[in-house]
């Protein structure tokens, strides 16, 4: 996402990265030189976007999240990436081609005034992901402020001034962008999955048009009955019951191939476990 303060980070040296989910939350301290990526150190903590639903739970959150972070306070760039199911993306195929100058106010006066929410409640954006000579299509975002606001008020209290805000489905498209990832199809199936969540990125001509946030547990036939049998699948996180039980329903379905270079300071994992596991925050800084 792009706003006056959800930009890219291009020049990174080293970073605090920040993934907020539902229920949980990934930190890892980051440090990118040569071309090559260093996880400096990773966190997990047991609370996430949920469990915040009072100020005194926001306070608490912070306050766990300051004291892990106490030895790289000196750090002046920190990365938030973010993607639930109140992030809102839709697709808008085949609609008719307008000029550039235009496009800001079609999407907010003809698109955005049809969407069954207060949007004053989010960020816009949107995106062109397909321009023919008289049609395009469009995917439009919104982001929820709570969210940011949850993101600015870190940031705060660390006194870090840097900060990004990133959706994990953009991580990923960043990444295809940048050959970092190797689909060998135009078509497919990416998903993320987590412990208590999973995302059905679906990929046409190498860009994600939907992104889709799911429950995992009670939510599994449900989230089968998303996904073909005629275009590959891959995936990235869990190696759990529910990537089993794709594989066991004859879907075509791999791990996500991916060209990068970690190091980590934990000796007793696997690069390729690291990857799998840290893929959003590393992408960050890709």
């Amino acid at each position: 996402m792009r706003s006056t303060n959800i930009v890219g980070g291009d020049f990174i040296n080293n970073c605090i990265v920040i993934k907020l989910d539902n229920y949980d939350t990934e930190i890892s301290v980051i440090n990118r030189k040569m071309g090559k990526i260093n996880i400096i150190d990773n966190f997990e903590i047991e609370i996430g976007i949920k469990h915040l639903i009072s100020l005194e739970a926001k306070k608490e959150f912070i306050k766990i999240i300051i004291s892990k972070l106490n030895d790289y306070k000196h750090l002046k760039e920190i990365f938030f990436s973010v993607q639930n199911e109140d992030v809102i993306i839709r697709e808008y195929p085949e609609i008719q081609r307008v000029k550039k100058r235009d496009l800001d106010g079609y999407v907010n006066f003809e698109i955005v005034k049809d969407m069954p929410v207060n949007i004053e409640h989010y960020l816009i954006k949107y995106k062109v992901l397909n321009l023919q000579k008289n049609i395009m299509d469009i995917q439009l975002i919104l982001f929820p402020k709570y969210i940011e606001k949850i993101c600015t008020e870190i940031a705060q209290n660390l006194n870090i001034k840097r900060k990004y805000l990133n959706m994990n489905f953009d991580i990923i498209q960043k990444l295809i962008d940048k050959k970092k990832i190797d689909l060998g199809h135009e078509n497919c199936m990416i998903i993320e999955n987590k412990r208590n969540y999973i995302i059905l990125n679906s990929v046409k001509q190498r860009k994600i048009y939907t992104s889709t946030v799911f429950e995992k547990y009670g939510n599994e036939d449900y989230i089968l009955s998303f996904l073909e049998k005629d275009i590959h699948i891959f995936y990235y996180g869990k190696e759990d019951s529910f990537i089993k039980n794709i594989k066991e329903n004859e879907f075509c379905v791999d791990k996500l191939n991916l060209n990068l270079k970690i190091n980590s300071l934990n000796k007793e994992d696997t690069v390729d476990n690291i990857i799998n596991q840290n893929l959003i925050n590393i992408g960050v800084v890709v």
